[in-house]
């Protein structure tokens, strides 16, 4: 009898062996891919981490300045450092204050940077001194009753902060609020055309 030359037989061992080295290297590369991706959304969440706090830090410096100001109880010492912010100071008769813009006490406050209202141009950039996420860039009013002051990021994010200053010198904060600008990458995936 005649041997047959070259045939391979393939059991059922040597054919299951094939099929979990093929699962094995599918899951390796979806696990790479989930890998890269939890990096980038890590990395993007620890650079809005980091730019919050940047402007948190930066609105009570200025909080801290504000109440440094009003504790020495000069007016023209509140108004240098409003100026050393970026703050503009606008005229406005005491006790007008409905005519000036103020908010009675007890209403809502519309950030100005989201309800598409006007926002002072000019401001003072705050330079980055711990190589974080960039400069910020501070711009506001105070009417004589309301300090205003935006702190702002070039990624979008910003801070409003609004104080109610008394006539004893003191304040009290009405608004302290963080928003982000949506900023759109790109026409994205469409994954309903219906």
């Amino acid at each position: 009898m005649a041997r047959p030359h070259g045939s391979v037989r393939i059991g059922p061992i040597s054919l299951f062996t094939l099929i979990i080295i093929l699962c094995l290297a599918v899951l390796a590369v979806l696990s790479i891919t989930t890998a890269r991706a939890e990096l980038s959304i890590t990395e993007r969440q620890a650079a809005t981490t980091t730019e919050t706090y940047q402007l948190e830090v930066q609105g009570q410096e200025f909080v801290a300045a504000v109440d440094g100001a009003l504790a020495s109880g000069g007016e023209t010492a509140l108004e240098a450092v409003l100026a050393e912010y970026g703050v503009a100071v606008t005229a406005a008769p005491a006790g007008d204050a409905a005519a000036a813009g103020a908010v009675p006490a007890g209403e809502a406050i519309e950030d100005e940077t989201s309800s598409g209202g006007t926002v002072p141009a000019a401001g003072t950039t705050i330079s980055d001194d711990d190589g974080g996420a960039g400069a910020i860039t501070v711009s506001g009013t105070f009417d004589g009753e309301l300090i205003s002051a935006t702190f702002a990021m070039d990624s979008g994010r910003t801070l409003a902060v609004v104080l109610r200053v008394s006539n004893n010198d003191t304040y009290t904060i009405e608004q302290w609020k963080t928003t982000t600008q949506w900023t759109d990458d790109g026409a994205g995936e469409n994954l309903w055309l219906g």
